[in-house]
């Protein structure tokens, strides 16, 4: 089974809000999505020279991804999550998203 990993590609709307960003999914955000099942870890990475940012999440596979998104437990954890999120879109503007499988680690 390959990893799955989706992409997102964010722009942070005030540089002076990096700290509020990077708290926000330390001690919100990765705990949320610890209680997902499949979910293997997450990542924010500052793209270089930029206010971008790529939010990562690595599924075990597509599969995984799939059955916990469509879940009816996965409803009840958005709506637990919708206040983070509320939170994201105050600090971060979207700019793209894209999926892949890796084929080699």
């Amino acid at each position: 089974m390959k990893e799955f990993v989706r992409y997102k590609r964010w722009k942070l709307k005030d540089t002076r809000q990096e700290t509020a960003l990077v708290a926000l999914v330390r001690n919100d955000i990765v705990p949320q999505y610890r209680k997902l099942e499949g979910c293997i870890r997450l990542g924010l990475h500052q793209i270089t020279g930029t206010q971008s940012y790529l939010a990562l999440q690595h599924w075990k596979s597509r599969a995984a991804w799939e059955t916990t998104t469509l879940s009816d437990y996965y409803t009840s954890w958005l709506g637990e999550y919708q206040p983070m999120l509320d939170q994201w879109d105050r600090l971060m503007e979207f700019e793209d998203e894209w999926e892949a499988e890796v084929e080699l680690v």
